[in-house]
């Protein structure tokens, strides 16, 4: 008789994760949209759709199109990777698999203030300095300031059990394309996962202003801008789960951070920081420093809190 081969199910995509500042995320789950694109949730409630206006500067044609819900194979596979060892609700097949472990140039959040408010933000707004680079290649460094619906922390906590998001501002090291400094306006989901706006270079010295403003209800802009040039990385986004954001954020976090040398020897410093609900700036506020602190340091990483409108990251 004709003996045909056994296939395996094709679960090869689903072991393979990336790197965002929201912690691990499923690959196929991250994309990159254009910058000026609206994110809205399907009005079934499965996947995104992605509208965008065109930019005739990179060539970029008006489209609109869908984002699938993440494929988890049928629950096997959690779309973000939380603590160590701790996953809960995971399959046997995936824990087999190591999929339950996080890798181990995963730094998570090594340091960060927080600050939460009931009644929830209207508006993140701050500059963040570039850096020198470091002398040692990380996997990719990461510093931003954030907003997110649920106090959630990577890898000293589970992946969240309810709907999640951060809406966020990131400079990065290495960019995704050469050896400097870069910024993207980032928006992560448990179900559709992260998204990005086009990647905009940075040199040592600049400044970035941070923009994350509520423009209805259940809809944001984040926009990233170096001051230097004016040049804008944009992301609009729309999602039931945007109408409360209470958790604030700034953070350092890192891949591959292995010793001093894999950090700047400059400080980073977020300033002119102002937090706004619907009735207007929060007068006085006290950020708190390292609430889940993440055990293992990899150099001297350090945040100073200056007041509530400045904060200071160091490495050496």
């Amino acid at each position: 008789p004709l003996l045909l081969p056994l296939l395996a199910p094709p679960v090869a995509s689903q072991l393979a994760y990336t790197r965002t500042p929201a912690g691990l995320v499923l690959s196929h789950c991250v994309h990159e949209v254009p910058s000026g694109a609206h994110v809205r949730a399907k009005a079934d409630g499965r996947g995104l759709l992605v509208s965008s206006p065109g930019d005739p500067e990179s060539g970029d044609p008006q489209s609109e199109y869908a984002i699938p819900p993440c494929d988890t194979h049928n629950g096997t596979f959690p779309v973000i990777i939380g603590r160590t060892k701790t996953v809960q609700n995971i399959s046997d097949e995936a824990r087999m698999r190591g999929v339950d472990a996080l890798p181990a140039d995963y730094d998570g959040w090594l340091q960060y203030t927080a600050y939460e408010d009931d009644v929830g933000f209207d508006s993140f707004v701050g500059t963040f300095t570039v850096p020198d680079n470091p002398d040692r290649r990380p996997q990719i460094l990461y510093l931003f300031t954030g907003l997110q619906n649920i106090d959630w922390i990577p890898k000293v906590d589970p992946e969240p059990s309810r709907q999640f998001d951060i809406i966020q501002p990131v400079i990065q090291y290495p960019a995704d394309f050469g050896r400097h400094w870069s910024v993207k306006s980032w928006y992560v989901t448990l179900d559709a996962g992260a998204l990005y706006s086009r990647e905009l270079p940075l040199k040592t010295g600049d400044v970035v202003l941070g923009v994350m403003n509520r423009t209805g209800s259940d809809s944001w802009i984040v926009s990233s801008t170096v001051q230097s040039s004016g040049k804008t990385t944009t992301q609009k986004v729309t999602n039931e789960r945007l109408a409360s954001q209470p958790w604030a954020y700034t953070t350092l976090e890192c891949y591959g951070c292995e010793d001093c040398s894999t950090y700047p020897k400059d400080p980073v410093k977020f300033s002119d920081m102002t937090l706004s609900t619907a009735a207007g700036p929060v007068k006085s506020f006290a950020w708190k420093k390292n609430p889940k602190p993440q055990p293992d340091q990899k150099c001297h990483e350090d945040v100073q809190i200056s007041d509530q409108t400045s904060v200071v990251y160091s490495f050496q």
